[in-house]
C-alpha cells in the first residue's frame, strides 16, 4: 500500500545566528554538509530554511526516539534550476529505504526572522 508522509518544520534564523556565533565552524560542520553551505554562502536565512528542511525530513521519516541521525546525513541543496531538493545518505538513506521512499520533495520559505519546510513523500508502507 502507497502511503503519502509529510514533515513541516518552522526555525527561527536567531537561533542559526547564535549557534554560529557560539559554535562557529564547529557548529556548522555539524549541522549543514559543504554542499549545503556552498549553496547558501553561509547565508543565516537559507541556512534556517535548510534547518527546517532537514527536521521536516527527519519528521516524514520517523526515526525511533533512540535513533541517531547526524543532521548531515539529510542535506536540502540547489538542483540545476536552483530549486531544493533532498539528498540522504547514512542512516537517513537507510531509513527511506526501509519505508520504500525513493524520492521526497521539500518546499522552503523564509521571512521576518523565520523559516518553514514542509517535506513530502510516498512510501510503501
Amino acid at each position: 500500500m502507497t502511503t503519502i508522509r509529510t514533515g513541516t518544520d518552522l526555525a527561527a534564523v536567531d537561533d542559526v545566528i547564535v549557534g554560529i556565533t557560539a559554535h562557529g565552524e564547529r557548529y556548522l560542520a555539524r549541522v549543514f554538509t559543504a554542499r549545503e553551505r556552498a549553496d547558501v554562502g553561509d547565508d543565516p536565512e537559507r541556512l534556517a530554511a535548510r534547518f527546517a528542511g532537514k527536521e521536516a525530513v527527519l519528521k516524514l521519516l520517523r526515526p525511533a526516539p533512540t535513533d541517531a541521525v547526524p543532521l548531515t546525513d539529510v542535506a536540502i541543496v540547489l538542483d540545476a534550476v536552483g530549486a531544493p531538493l533532498v539528498e540522504l545518505t547514512g542512516r537517513a538513506a537507510e531509513l527511506a529505504e526501509q519505508i520504500g521512499c525513493e524520492d521526497i520533495a521539500v518546499s522552503l520559505s523564509h521571512e521576518r526572522g523565520l523559516a518553514l519546510a514542509t517535506a513530502v513523500a510516498l512510501t510503501a508502507s
